[in-house]
């Protein structure tokens, strides 16, 4: 009787211990199942925010690089691009604070599109400063050419100008004289009458002190200049003296002139225009070939270059010629 009832006792205390043990498997397994559970939340929280850095990433040097390809010679721009450079850098940190340190995903993909506008906004900035840039320097070349034409156009105006100037003053001084020849001439001047030349030769000499001259091709050796001619028989013309009138012009298209060293004004018989001559001398003409020489001592330095001369005899150009300084 007591064996009996000591078997049902520990049959009983058994149910009781597989219970227990059936209870703890249960409560082992739901644990696992949960600690399962929230690693995979975790595992697709920090896959989430890996992705979100990834493309915060991605975009930051995106950025960087379409500024970098943006910088030029311009120190202004440059100086721009370094410090948006350096703001998206700080925004970069903020962003990646949100992600990994708060764990505040939704706040951090807002600031991830912010970025990429910002990003774009700074891009864009500097295009139109680079285009404004471009235009006003496009602006500033035009201005500059229309400065040296205007400045070209005025220089030519006052050498006109001084030109119309002092040819006004010679002939106000020589108006009356000139007034007198003319019609004496007047009657007996032709082409015919003027003693053309056929030969033209300009040489450069410096004036030592004791008076010897030394030939010279340095302009700014150069004293005197000699021009030495050979005149045409014209039988026309009546022997005796002849003036002829040589006409200077520099490299820069003007007449070389100095009034107290010969230089004057003449009428071009042609068309009756005023012309400005730099020095003139006698010939003495027997109505044969003559070889003759006109010294013109310069009280100025010439410029180097190539000159043109004009020979002019009765009012008319009997001959051309020219020569060059070094």
């Amino acid at each position: 009787m007591e064996s009996t009832k000591s078997k049902q006792n520990f049959t009983a205390w058994a149910i009781v211990a597989i219970i227990g043990l059936l209870g703890l498997n249960a409560y082992q397994w739901f644990s696992n199942s949960q600690l399962k559970t929230q690693n995979s939340a975790q595992i697709a929280q920090v896959e989430e925010l890996s992705k979100v850095q990834a493309e915060l990433d991605q975009d930051y040097q995106t950025a960087l690089e379409s500024l970098e390809q943006l910088r030029g010679d311009n120190k202004e721009l440059n100086e721009l691009i370094d410090s948006q450079k350096k703001e998206l850098e700080t925004q970069k940190t903020k962003i990646s604070e949100l992600i990994w340190s708060k764990r505040e995903l939704d706040k951090a993909k807002v600031q991830l599109k912010a970025l990429k506008t910002q990003a774009e906004q700074y891009v864009a900035q500097i295009n139109k400063l680079t285009e404004e840039n471009s235009l006003l320097a496009s602006e500033n070349t035009n201005l500059n050419e229309q400065n040296q034409t205007l400045n070209a156009d005025l220089q030519t105006e006052r050498i006109a100008k001084e030109e119309i100037s002092q040819a006004r003053a010679i002939l106000a001084s020589e108006k009356e004289n000139l007034s007198k020849t003319n019609e004496s001439l007047s009657s007996k001047v032709d082409m015919a009458n003027a003693v053309k030349i056929n030969y033209l030769s300009v040489k450069g000499f410096e004036v030592q002190k004791n008076g010897k001259l030394d030939e010279k091709t340095r302009a700014k050796n150069i004293d005197l200049l000699r021009f030495c001619i050979k005149t045409e028989t014209n039988l026309v013309t009546p022997a005796g003296t002849k003036k002829f009138y040589i006409r200077v012009v520099n490299p820069m298209g003007e007449t070389v002139a100095v009034e107290d060293k010969g230089s004057g004004v003449l009428t071009n018989k042609l068309d009756n225009t005023q012309i400005r001559y730099s020095t003139s001398g006698d010939v003495q003409y027997n109505n044969q070939d003559t070889d003759a020489c006109i010294d013109w001592t310069l009280s100025q330095t010439l410029s180097a270059g190539n000159y043109e001369v004009e020979v002019y005899n009765n009012g008319f150009i009997v001959g051309k010629g020219n020569f060059k300084m070094k």
